[in-house]
């Protein structure tokens, strides 16, 4: 099961959605925070914010990207990608080898969440994000295949967008796939 959002547990609305799709709250989390310069502070508040729907604390875990390996041998219910940067993200995830394990996770039967740039993550392709977060050298072979868990797209915080930026998107991913707009307090379940 993938769950999308602009935002994570930390939008009161978002919470609760998440908290009526997932019943069984007992399994281990992993917060990937990554792709923000202020991820260990941002996951720390996600964690309170999931504790708060019925997550037990201790079982939610924080990667650090500077232990990469510490928590990989670990078995995750849950995979939650935080945002921020979503070109860093990609650039993070691959040079942590981070996407296998997140594939074998969610191979395995872990829930994905994605928050912006952790939703981003999930399609396929994500060349079309240039439009919203500047390449500044991560992405330097032209390589923006993503995660690839659904072959919908997503363009979140829509709540300050427009029609102008669904074809900014579409110039990348064409006019035959779906284009899901997510507004700051939407999710959508694939």
């Amino acid at each position: 099961m993938l769950i999308l959002s602009s935002s994570g547990f930390s939008t009161t609305q978002v919470r609760l959605k998440i908290g009526e799709i997932i019943a069984d709250k007992t399994g281990n989390m992993l917060i990937i925070p990554i792709a923000s310069l202020l991820g260990m502070e941002t996951a720390e508040r996600e964690r309170n914010c999931a504790a708060m729907l019925g997550f037990k604390k201790e079982n939610i875990y924080i990667y650090d990207e500077f232990k990469p390996t510490e928590l990989l041998n670990m078995k995750f219910s849950y995979i939650v990608v935080l945002g921020g940067h979503t070109l860093r993200l990609l650039s993070k995830v691959r040079e942590l080898h981070l996407d296998e394990f997140i594939k074998d996770q969610v191979a395995s039967g872990a829930i994905y969440l994605g928050f912006s740039a952790g939703a981003y993550l999930a399609c396929d392709d994500i060349e079309y994000v240039k439009n919203y977060d500047r390449n500044d050298g991560f992405i330097n072979d032209g390589n923006f295949h993503a995660l690839g868990f659904t072959n919908k797209y997503v363009l979140c915080h829509f709540d300050y967008r427009d029609e102008e930026d669904i074809q900014l998107c579409r110039l990348y991913i064409g006019d035959d796939v779906e284009l899901i707009t997510l507004n700051n307090d939407q999710l959508i379940k694939l």
